[in-house]
């Protein structure tokens, strides 16, 4: 692997155990405000709201490349599969590219909400947490995946691309 490439996944790596102990996170503040209201009828003020803006989304989106090249993403490929040669080539490059596509309007889409959220002030109804900063989350994960696929460009040639793989690589 080069250099770029033990970069890359170890911003991966970093991106996956935020997102795993945002996960964590999530199960028990949920866990002690249910054990809190239940057991003292007194529930933890902005749990909902924590839990929803940003323990939520971090974990689903700072692990979107990790899924990526593990390969568990949902592929369709009866039609595919029966194309021979160039014309399968051409396919999965069509695949990538519309995949690019999207993910690259998604950096953009999702960066100008970022941008627009870190200049407000809006704040959660019950703490004084800003919400802003939630939506850097969706912007880094969608970064982090169109990087990858961009070097996985690369691989479209040799049919070793993530994203066309039959079977998710092994994770070491």
């Amino acid at each position: 692997m080069n250099l770029l490439g033990k970069w890359l996944h170890r911003c991966e790596l970093a991106l996956l155990y935020l997102g795993a102990l945002a996960t964590f996170a999530m199960m028990c503040l949920t866990s002690a405000d249910a054990f809190s209201r239940y057991l003292f009828n007194a529930p933890i003020l902005g749990a909902l709201e924590i839990t929803e803006k940003y323990l939520m989304v971090a974990s689903i989106f700072l692990g979107l490349s990790y899924a990526y090249r593990g390969g568990l993403f949902i592929r369709v490929t009866f039609l595919v599969d029966r194309l021979s040669g160039n014309a399968k080539l051409a396919a999965d490059y069509f695949a990538h590219f519309v995949s690019l596509a999207f993910c690259g309007f998604m950096v953009y889409a999702t960066g100008q909400q970022a941008w627009r959220g870190l200049s407000d002030d809006t704040e959660l109804s019950t703490l004084p947490i800003l919400v802003g900063p939630a939506y850097s989350f969706v912007l880094i994960g969608f970064l982090a995946l169109t990087i990858i696929m961009l070097v996985d460009l690369t691989r479209v040639r040799t049919g070793q691309s993530m994203l066309l793989s039959q079977e998710a690589p092994s994770a070491t």
